[in-house]
């Protein structure tokens, strides 16, 4: 047990460590991949600008090229280890374009599917050769009672998946020292069929560095009659730095697979990102989980990431 809490303490240690004993390695990385990244960033804003032109080709002398400044790209790739399993390598893509001619609140996005961290475990992620990947158009407005987002898209995947997918939020800040947020999910697709997510979050904020944050989700699928999960976790928020941030985190799974409702999986959870800079980030993620179809025994799971975004601060 002792060997399952120092193995997570030495690795992010570790990172801090390479960084500042091989300073110019990394340096000479980022200067020498510089222009690229600027010039991938560059053709994100072209393409922002091309869709853009083409759901609308009116001039407007007010649009120029500083208003497509905020489309970026993200890739993260990811190696996770799972006890007894070999090593194993994931990545997530994301590109958000933006279209001011049809207006701010439309964003034409491309990513791998959503990450949702309640229920996409560590140790159940394996091979990335079936990944699937999203292509979609949101539309996102802020009104006084919610938050509302649509977003129509297809499934990129063997078979084509169009869907739809509704949002709704509210968020109620600082009520006696608290914030609340409230939300609910709605997505149709063809192959997956309807799906929902209802949420709540209560958060408190502390001082600068912590926070504390207590989330549960409910999570619903058509397909399967008995496929209904209920996901609350906690989560302790450290900011060390401008660079360093600490997340501590227990959650827990109680779905009607297989049995009535029944608690299925517990974990405990470390997740530290450092920032090496703005654009450019790794994840040291251990975790600890206790899964009921191994009677509850202790096992551990390891993943780590590293990000790079494509955007205005990448090489500046």
């Amino acid at each position: 047990m002792m060997k399952k809490l120092l193995l997570p303490l030495i690795l992010i240690n570790s990172i801090n460590v390479l960084a500042q004993e091989e300073p110019s390695f990394l340096e000479t990385f980022i200067s020498d991949t510089n222009d690229h990244r600027k010039d991938i960033h560059n053709y994100i804003i072209s393409l922002s600008s091309s869709v853009d032109n083409y759901f609308d080709d009116e001039e407007d002398i007010k649009i120029n090229r500083k208003n497509y400044a905020a489309a970026y790209g993200l890739i993260e790739l990811s190696a996770i280890k799972n006890q007894h399993e070999n090593l194993s390598f994931d990545q997530r893509v994301r590109i958000k374009l933006k279209l001011p001619k049809l207006k701010d609140k439309f964003r034409l996005v491309f990513e791998s599917d959503e990450i949702d961290e309640n229920k996409d475990y560590i140790e159940n992620k394996k091979s990335n050769q079936d990944d699937d990947f999203n292509l979609a158009l949101s539309y996102q407005t802020l009104k006084d009672y919610a938050e509302l987002k649509a977003k129509v898209g297809i499934k990129l995947r063997s078979k084509l998946d169009p869907f739809l997918k509704l949002s709704a939020r509210k968020t109620w800040e600082d009520v006696n020292g608290i914030d609340y947020v409230i939300g609910q999910d709605v997505k149709q697709s063809v192959i997956k069929k309807l799906e929902t997510t209802s949420y709540y979050e209560v958060a408190k904020k502390f001082n600068d560095y912590y926070s504390l944050h207590q989330y549960t989700e409910y999570y619903w699928h058509s397909s399967e009659s008995r496929d209904s999960q209920i996901l609350p976790s906690i989560h302790l928020k450290q900011k060390i730095d401008a660079k360093n941030h600490l997340t501590y985190s227990f959650n827990s799974n109680i779905d009607n697979i297989d049995t009535n409702l029944r608690i299925k999986r517990h974990s405990l959870q470390l997740k530290y990102r450092h920032f090496i800079k703005k654009w450019l980030y790794v994840d040291t993620i251990p975790e600890n989980y206790y899964s009921y179809d191994d009677n509850f025994k202790p096992k551990y799971a390891m993943r780590f990431n590293l990000g790079m975004y494509f955007n205005k601060s990448s090489y500046k």
